[in-house]
């Protein structure tokens, strides 16, 4: 199939003017609020403005493309026909395809039931080897607890992967799946959302981590990255007023 047909340029430019010599491709997601939202086709939402901020502050040109899902995102950028990649986590396999710019937010991942008394579940192998069942975000990471879980072949099976929170939400509101894994802060908005009031976040903390920019080894070079770095540095008071303004309480538990 040709590129074409597998992503969707958006009609949102950041440093548009006729000096760009380069213009690199920002792979975005679905819906995934608040980080990434769309109006009318056009992305927004806390990751979608501090993409903006940061490359027009390193002076560099970027287009956003909508991408199916995360999994789709990664394997794009390998290609090269994506460039940048927002919202990422580090790990090793990922290092290996591209350059990973300094952390800009930092993201808690949680688990959401309908399920009562689990407060003294101390891991996740516990839920798994009690044959409970899961739903995740396809080629979002997790963490090195649920990375080394999946290497069991049995484990694997009691995680589905959907591309859609709404729908992952439902499944677990339906009482189909156990958990939901995901971002804290976007759990709460589908919660609020959906009306789910049944559901709710278990105290275990999945995966609390640093958000970095995924940068591909095809399209930067190290000044262009230290730019980047620089960007980031230089605005992260404006960056901790937009997660402010986007409603994210670092504190909440």
């Amino acid at each position: 199939m040709h590129l074409i047909l597998l992503l969707i340029l958006l009609p949102v430019t950041v440093f548009a003017n006729t000096q760009c010599d380069t213009r690199y491709k920002v792979g975005v997601g679905t819906s995934w609020p608040p980080y990434v939202m769309y109006r009318e086709s056009v992305p927004y939402g806390l990751d979608i403005e501090i993409t903006r901020r940061v490359f027009s502050k390193a002076k560099l040109c970027i287009d956003f493309v909508q991408l199916p899902s995360s999994a789709r995102g990664i394997t794009e950028l390998s290609k090269g026909f994506i460039d940048i990649l927002p919202s990422a986590s580090f790990n090793t396999q990922r290092a290996e395809l591209a350059y990973f710019s300094q952390a800009y937010r930092r993201e808690r991942m949680r688990l959401f039931t309908r399920s009562k008394a689990l407060n003294d579940v101390r891991s996740l192998t516990e839920l798994f080897a009690a044959e409970r069942t899961f739903v995740a975000n396809p080629g979002a990471y997790y963490g090195r607890e649920l990375e080394q879980i999946l290497k069991i072949a049995w484990y694997r099976e009691r995680l589905l992967e959907v591309p859609s929170i709404s729908q992952r939400m439902q499944l677990v509101n339906r009482g189909r799946v156990d958990f939901l894994i995901e971002d804290e802060f976007s759990g709460y908005h589908y919660i609020e959302k959906l009306g789910f009031s049944d559901m709710k976040i278990h105290p275990y903390v999945v995966n609390d981590n640093a958000i970095h920019f995924m940068l591909s080894r095809k399209s930067f070079n190290k000044q262009e990255i230290e730019e980047i770095n620089s960007a980031i540095d230089s605005l992260r008071d404006e960056i901790a007023e937009l997660v402010s303004q986007y409603g994210i309480e670092t504190s909440r538990g």
